[in-house]
């Protein structure tokens, strides 16, 4: 049975293992003359959001991703819909509960982004047999694709995480603004790591490289058995993210201090995925784990891969704390319109738990707000708002109504 991870911890943590090369050198280009273009985004547990039309024929919302390597289509009814041709069959290795997914190349596609970025035409997507990852319900968004590295590769990629826009710069014609730090990067089988100290609640420093994943929702991730001396030994067992083979299982708790360069954070909340969870869905490049939108939206950033450097500007919500849900129970979009919510976990003892809510319970309303007002970031984001705040959530189960209420509490 396919699962589906809440929004409170909605990280899409995917790692792709293709052996598949182009025939030819594909790549986006900027519109002729055009030293930048801006394109506005949308933002999703705190994942960036973008359109980009297929084939000239349809236009659909990929998350902008930099921990995959190839385009990937979740959706095969569009890809039917276009027409699309398929060059072959693969299988993807993932993090999460299955071995792995199958998903089918298509060859000679053009993708088009706004402002009149647009691929050759002979650019390959992968196309998902199945909607393995289920992004319409763990964002509460018409999100039907990942694009990354075809991005991050040919452009300087600017995000400005506070005003919600990125600039594609042409790579020879960017100049460093002096109010950005410099922070060295490397790109290892087409991602980004860069270097951090963690410190934990013993006072002992952990150097290590992660890798910056603008798909996952969450802070940060630690898989290295050699670190577990990191993991807090204040935890919690939680769902933590969501790959291409399932859910990932691990705790999370938080450690003393991350500092990158000269920016440091106090008592950020870290996820630590089981042992062989995670870490076996990867195949290549060696890496400790990932730093996530959670962390990376505290900044507005820029990606240089040609020279090795993220550009780092302390953003609007640089000091805010670092919190997680408080109410204990999972929420993802349900309904033909995904215009409601459903409890799709319930953690036992929580406040949740204890005011009677159940796993399929359909929320109506929180705090009397409805979905198609709060939506289910503004319902994850009220969820994790301030200990001791009043919840109360109006429930359909079994085609009875009630009512039911209860405080956040930290547990973390």
């Amino acid at each position: 049975m396919r699962k589906k991870i809440g929004i409170a911890i909605s990280a899409l943590l995917i790692v792709l293992s293709i052996q598949y090369t182009y025939a030819q050198q594909v790549g986006f280009d900027l519109p002729e003359n055009t030293k930048r273009v801006r394109i506005d985004f949308k933002t999703h547990n705190n994942l960036i959001v973008i359109p980009v039309v297929i084939n000239e024929f349809i236009t659909a919302n990929f998350i902008l991703d930099t921990g995959v390597q190839y385009p990937i289509l979740t959706e095969k009814l569009i890809a039917d819909m276009i027409g699309l041709e398929y060059a072959r069959r693969i299988i993807i290795q993932g993090p999460g509960e299955n071995d792995s997914i199958t998903a089918r190349v298509a060859m000679d596609v053009k993708l088009e982004l706004p402002g009149g970025v647009h691929s050759g035409i002979n650019q390959a997507l992968l196309v998902l047999e199945e909607d393995y990852l289920g992004l319409r319900e763990s964002m509460g968004a018409e999100v039907y694709g990942i694009i990354g590295y075809d991005i991050f590769s040919r452009f300087i990629v600017e995000i400005n995480y506070d005003d919600q826009y990125i600039v594609l710069h042409e790579p020879r014609k960017y100049k460093p603004r002096r109010r950005y730090k410099k922070v060295e990067m490397r790109t290892h089988n087409t991602k980004p790591y860069i270097n951090l100290a963690v410190t934990n609640n013993r006072g002992e420093t952990n150097k290590m490289s992660l890798m910056i994943d603008t798909g996952a929702s969450h802070s940060l991730l630690i898989d290295n058995p050699d670190d577990r001396s990191v993991l807090p030994t204040s935890n919690i067992t939680s769902v933590i993210g969501r790959g291409l083979g399932g859910e990932i299982k691990g705790k999370l708790g938080r450690v003393k201090t991350v500092k990158v360069n000269k920016f440091e954070f106090d008592d950020p909340i870290v996820s630590f995925p089981l042992e062989g969870d995670y870490g076996s869905g990867v195949k290549r490049g060696s890496r400790n784990g990932t730093v996530g939108s959670e962390f990376l939206s505290r900044f507005n950033v820029v990606f240089d891969y040609f020279s090795g450097t993220l550009y780092l500007k302390k953003g609007q919500s640089y000091s805010s704390p670092f919190e997680y849900d408080m109410s204990g129970m999972t929420l993802v979009a349900h309904g033909e319109g995904f215009d409601q919510y459903r409890v799709s976990a319930v953690r036992k003892n929580s406040p949740a738990y204890l005011a009677g809510i159940k796993v399929n319970d359909i929320i109506e309303t929180i705090n009397g707000f409805n979905y198609e007002t709060l939506q289910l970031s503004g319902a994850s984001a009220m969820l994790r708002s301030r200990e001791g705040k009043r919840i109360t959530v109006k429930v359909t189960r079994d085609q009875f109504e009630f009512k039911t209420s209860f405080k956040l509490q930290r547990y973390i």
